[in-house]
């Protein structure tokens, strides 16, 4: 009750503590009667005066409790849609694999663990290269990430790409996948939803981003 009319309640307080507020500024600043004769006043200018003052502070303190419980709802919905979406990511049979624009791992599901071997935890916040992309193929894809936040031009995005990955035991094997580019406010960031090619052939010549 409180938390959905506090301000509502509040600014009707407020409104009546006009009341004597101004039955004393009239007996001691504008030396017009005593306090209590002027608190109690029937004079339909002094009634009209704060009853509308007290409507108007009444009235802005429903619409900020409005408008709270308005913004408390929409973080609820969003929180709830965020949720919902990582659920949905985290259950798909396709590994995700998310990064910054510094090839740092920012979104990894559970089937990204089972392809790659990476738990995570273990996966957040390091750099894919050294994750998940063979030895041979880390300075090609450090350097078309470098090209592309630099000019914007990328070859490979946008497009199914065949290429080699590592699992954590070192092992290599194919994978198909479509890389991404999303803005996100002044970042700009990476996903990819990542499968297993039934067979392992010869990766295709990768050159990162680039």
């Amino acid at each position: 009750m409180i938390q959905r009319y506090g301000l509502t309640v509040l600014g009707v307080v407020i409104g009546l503590l006009f009341w004597p507020l101004e039955a004393i500024m009239h007996d001691f600043v504008f030396d017009k009667g005593d306090f209590i004769p002027n608190l109690l006043s029937h004079d339909p200018n002094e009634l009209w005066m704060r009853t509308l003052i007290t409507l108007a502070f009444a009235t802005f303190g429903w619409l900020a409790q409005r408008n709270m419980r308005e913004q408390h709802l929409l973080q609820e919905r969003l929180t709830q849609s965020r949720d919902h979406l990582r659920q949905i990511i985290d259950s798909t049979y396709d590994a995700y694999v998310a990064i910054d624009e510094q090839g740092v791992v920012i979104g990894w599901n559970r089937s990204a663990e089972k392809m790659f071997g990476w738990l995570r935890q273990d996966a957040m916040g390091k750099d894919i290269s050294r994750l998940i992309i063979p030895e041979p193929m880390r300075a090609a894809h450090r350097k078309g990430m470098q090209r592309y936040c630099e000019s914007g031009i990328a070859t490979m995005l946008y497009k199914p790409l065949h290429l080699q990955a590592c699992h954590r035991d070192g092992s290599e094997f194919e994978v198909s996948m479509v890389i991404t580019p999303l803005r996100s406010g002044d970042k700009q960031e990476f996903f990819a939803f990542v499968r297993r090619e039934g067979s392992a052939q010869d990766a295709l010549a990768g050159d990162g981003l680039g």
